[in-house]
């Protein structure tokens, strides 16, 4: 339903505007504030509760849909409707205990598509202000290696469906394991955009910009981690989320000076 309003969005427009095909590819990098929050079964103290972490992001995105000129709106000179395809690299780090962070601490990657949609204002002088949202869809994640990264709490000592595995617990998830793991396999974001273009010809333009996103992130199935032997080694409750600051270059089409 959501996508035939889109679409029929587009072909409104496009009969009351001057429709142009616009592109954007790059990429962006960032740094992530984590938020987390794990219940321990026997509800320690020290291990559970929320955690404020780091990590990081990085991505290579793909940009493409519609540019909608208004030649009488003043300093607003076109609107566009954008198509948000990425592979996005995110590292999170949630630390096991809070007073003694060096003791142990969970580290995950996560190698997902995104998909996602982006309307943008766009100004004079190359200037473009955009809301957006959309999901991460992870097809492969991996656990740290380091002997004090063991997946503690994630019931990976044991057997629990996610097949075999290597001291200190699971180090590798492809997508079948990832749907296992989490109850819903999929971290939806919102994202505030804003970027500025310098224009090489009357449509191809350099552009520098800003992303801020909030990932709502994901969290474990512990029934599933748990089951068996298992649910004496695993949370009670795991989930996280983070907020994204990144930084992002690439090439534009389409947009009119």
């Amino acid at each position: 339903m959501k996508f035939k309003i889109i679409i029929l969005f587009i072909i409104i427009s496009s009969m009351s505007f001057s429709a142009n095909l616009e592109l954007g590819f790059g990429g962006s990098a960032g740094a992530t504030t984590e938020f987390s929050y794990a219940l321990d079964r026997e509800e320690s103290y020290m291990s559970s509760g929320n955690r404020v972490d780091s990590g990081l992001s990085a991505s290579g995105f793909l940009d493409i849909g519609a540019n909608f000129e208004l030649p009488n709106a003043g300093a607003l000179s076109s609107v566009s409707l954008l198509f948000e395809t990425e592979y996005n690299y995110y590292m999170r780090i949630r630390t096991l205990y809070k007073e003694y962070p060096e003791m142990a601490r969970h580290r995950f990657f996560y190698h997902s598509l995104i998909l996602g949609i982006l309307p943008k204002l766009n100004f004079d002088y190359g200037i473009s202000f955009g809301i957006g949202a959309g999901i991460l869809l992870p097809l492969y994640s991996q656990s740290g290696k380091e002997k004090n990264e063991a997946n503690w709490g994630l019931g990976s000592y044991h057997n629990d469906g996610l097949g075999s595995y290597n001291n200190g617990g699971y180090k590798e998830f492809d997508f079948k394991k990832i749907t296992y793991m989490y109850k819903v396999p999929i971290m939806p974001y919102i994202k505030l955009n804003f970027e500025k273009n310098f224009y090489m010809s009357e449509k191809w333009a350099f552009k520098i910009g800003v992303n801020l996103v909030y990932n709502f992130g994901m969290e474990f199935d512990m029934d599933k981690l748990g089951e068996g032997g298992a649910k004496y080694y695993a949370w009670d409750k795991y989930k996280f989320s983070s907020l994204d600051f990144e930084a992002f270059i690439g090439f534009g089409f389409g947009r009119p000076k």
